[in-house]
C-alpha cells in the first residue's frame, strides 16, 4: 500500500499543475477550459502512477535525514546520469508546452510555465533521493535536469538553435548487467545506452551558397556519448567505493536525419510523429573515436 507520505506527494504535485491550469482558465477567453482540464487530469494519473511507481522500485526504503551527495555521484556511471537528467527533464518540458499549446494556452506563457513544470519535476525527484539511504540529494543531476527543461525556452526565443535536437540509442551490446540484476531497470543500463547530439547542418549554412544547395536538407551530423562493457566493474557489487568510477568514455561521430524536413509539418499529427521520431537515432555509419578507434556500418 503507498504510504501516507505518498499521498500527500501526489497532492503537492497535482496541486502545482492543477494551479498552472487553472491561472491560465481564468486568464484568457482563447483557453479552452476542456481541453485544459483534460491536461491536468492526464498529469495527475501520470504522476500518481509515476510516483507509485518510483515508491516501489527506488524509494521503497527507510527514510534518513536530508543529505548532498557530493561524491559517489559524481564518479556513478561516468556521469552518463546526467545527460540521462538533461534528456528527461527536455522531453517533461516539451510535453508540457505541447499540451498546454493543445488547450489553447498562448506559446509566449506555454513555454514559461512547461518550463517550471519540468523544473518541478526534476527538484521532486531530487528531494525525494536526499531522504533515501542510499541516496542524496545531487546537484548535479538536477541542474542537468533543470537545463533539459529549459532547452524549449532556449530554442522558442533563439529559433537557431532549433537545428539542435538530442537523441538517444539504446542496443543490448552486453548482457552483464541483466545477469546481475535479474529485475534490472533499463534506464539504469548505462552501457547499452549512447546519447546524440544532432545538428541540421543545412539550417547553419547561408541561405543559397553552393554547399546548402548541395547538402541534403534532412541529413544531419551527431555526435555520441557513451560508456564501454569496463562499467561492468561497479556492476559485480565488490569494492563499490573503488569500481563506482570505473568504465571507458566513448564517443562517436555520425549522420543521422532530421525527420521534420522529412515529414511535412502541416497537421498536429505530423509534428507529433517527426518529434517523436527524432528522440531516437537511428542505425547509422558511425566511428567511433575514444576509446580507440573503430568503424560501424550500422551502428546500434
Amino acid at each position: 500500500m503507498v504510504k501516507r507520505k505518498t499521498y500527500r506527494t501526489i497532492f503537492f504535485l497535482i496541486l502545482v499543475v492543477s494551479r498552472m491550469c487553472v491561472v491560465q482558465a481564468s486568464d484568457t477567453t482563447k483557453v479552452n477550459k476542456t481541453r485544459l482540464y483534460m491536461v491536468a487530469g492526464a498529469t495527475t494519473l501520470t504522476l500518481a502512477g509515476t510516483y507509485y511507481y518510483l515508491q516501489n522500485v527506488w524509494w521503497n526504503e527507510d527514510k534518513t535525514s536530508f543529505k548532498i551527495d557530493w561524491d559517489m555521484d559524481y564518479r556513478y556511471a561516468r556521469n552518463l546520469d546526467k545527460t540521462g537528467h538533461f534528456f528527461g527533464g527536455m522531453i517533461t518540458a516539451e510535453l508540457f508546452d505541447a499540451a498546454f499549446i493543445w488547450a489553447g494556452v498562448p506559446k509566449k506563457r506555454s513555454i514559461w510555465y512547461a518550463a517550471a513544470a519540468g523544473n518541478v519535476i526534476q527538484t521532486f525527484i531530487e528531494l525525494k533521493d536526499a531522504f533515501a539511504p542510499t541516496y542524496g540529494f545531487s546537484l548535479g543531476d538536477w541542474g542537468a535536469g533543470t537545463l533539459g527543461s529549459c532547452i524549449p525556452l532556449l530554442q522558442h526565443y533563439y529559433p537557431k538553435t532549433k537545428a539542435i535536437t538530442f537523441k538517444m540509442s539504446y542496443y543490448r551490446h552486453h548482457d552483464y548487467y541483466y545477469q546481475q540484476f535479474p529485475y534490472a531497470q533499463l534506464i539504469d543500463d548505462y552501457m547499452n545506452q549512447t546519447y546524440w547530439l544532432s545538428v541540421s547542418v543545412n539550417d547553419w549554412l547561408p541561405k543559397g551558397s553552393r554547399i546548402e544547395k548541395i547538402w541534403p536538407d534532412f541529413l544531419t551530423i551527431a555526435g555520441g556519448w557513451g560508456t564501454d562493457e569496463t562499467l561492468n566493474y561497479y556492476y559485480k557489487g565488490v569494492n563499490l567505493e573503488e569500481n563506482k568510477g570505473k568504465g571507458r568514455e566513448e564517443f562517436y561521430l555520425s549522420i543521422d536525419v532530421d525527420w521534420r524536413k522529412i515529414i511535412k509539418q502541416r497537421t498536429t499529427f505530423n509534428r507529433v510523429l517527426s518529434y517523436s521520431l527524432n528522440c531516437i537515432k537511428l542505425p547509422m555509419p558511425t566511428v567511433r573515436f575514444a576509446p580507440g578507434t573503430k568503424w560501424y556500418p550500422f551502428y546500434l
